[in-house]
């Protein structure tokens, strides 16, 4: 009865290790498959979203980062800013657009305050203003750029 009952045991125990055998290794190719599919979503991710660094500056010692914010290649800077912040603006007729307030902060003509943006230069390390509206700036990916509350 004992050896009936141990050929019963082994035979049972073997069943279980050889389907637990086959499940970790389907289990290990799914995720193997899953992590290519991931790979290849992410390689299309850069060729049609770019990251973008945002910076913020209230002017009050308050500044902001928004790091690595996705965005559609194109997309102009004043739509980027709008993904990360509330922005006040007004469109101007061949001149593009006037940025009044970001997240509810407010230029002053009285304090002579005005939001201007800069772009970081990578082989000046310095801040670089740009001279064009915020709806014909287009961002490259990995490039920061700040918005800044500037006393002029």
């Amino acid at each position: 009865m004992a050896d009936g009952m141990w050929k019963i045991l082994s035979a049972a125990f073997l069943i279980w290790a050889i389907g637990a055998s086959v499940g970790l290794a389907y289990y290990y190719q799914t995720s193997q498959n899953q992590q290519k599919l991931l790979d290849n979503y992410a390689a299309l991710a850069d060729e049609l979203a770019n990251k973008v660094n945002i910076c913020i500056d209230y002017g009050n010692g308050t500044t902001v980062w928004r790091n690595n914010t996705l965005v559609r290649v194109g997309l102009p800077l004043l739509n980027v800013t709008m993904k990360v912040a509330e922005v006040n603006y007004t469109v101007h007729a061949g001149m593009g657009v006037w940025v009044h307030a970001i997240n509810g902060v407010y230029e002053s003509s009285t304090a002579n305050k005005w939001w201007v943006y800069t772009v970081w230069n990578e082989d000046t390390d310095t801040w670089d203003t740009i001279w064009e509206s915020a709806d014909q700036y287009i961002p490259s990916n990995g490039e920061s750029i700040k918005w800044e509350l500037k006393q002029f």
